[in-house]
């Protein structure tokens, strides 16, 4: 038998396994409509701005869900947190990185899934010099910033 978590696992990696193959223009403001793009168009309309480590660009949101991709450049740490009120799926299209998970950091290469259930501290480090490209889902629908970093 296959628990809730994992059925909804794995229409997760459906979800993203469609989104990356099927996506053509972005349109966040207005996600009634169904989007299609790819991965190095979002990437190109969405460059790094000058100075910066880190950009959140964020794809469609509704009452369900927050769908986002993350560039994240060399020596960046997003510290151990927590989301009290969000599970989050990252999946890892480009780069390296570490996970802080179960209290051990994991390797994260492209391909890579992470399911983060609400409540439990992780954290994300890059590792060498190659931008880190991840797409990032949370459900519910994130529209205030759900992210308690301890202490």
């Amino acid at each position: 038998m296959f628990s809730k978590r994992n059925v909804i696992m794995c229409g997760v990696v459906v979800f993203l396994s469609i989104f990356l193959v099927n996506l053509v223009s972005v349109n966040a403001a207005d996600t009634t409509e169904q989007i299609a793009t790819t991965i190095d168009q979002i990437l190109k309309d969405n460059p790094m701005e000058p100075g910066k480590k880190a950009r959140q660009i964020t794809i469609a949101q509704d009452d369900t869900i927050s769908l986002y991709v993350f560039r994240l450049g060399e020596g960046v740490w997003i510290k151990p947190h927590i989301h009290k009120t969000h599970d989050e799926t990252i999946y890892f299209i480009k780069g390296m990185a570490q996970m802080l998970i179960n209290d051990k950091w994991v390797d994260m290469k492209p391909g890579t899934l992470h399911f983060n259930p609400m409540g439990k501290v992780h954290s994300l480090k890059t590792v060498g010099s190659e931008e880190v490209v991840i797409i990032s889902v949370f459900t519910p629908a994130m529209k205030v910033v759900d992210r308690e970093y301890l202490k």
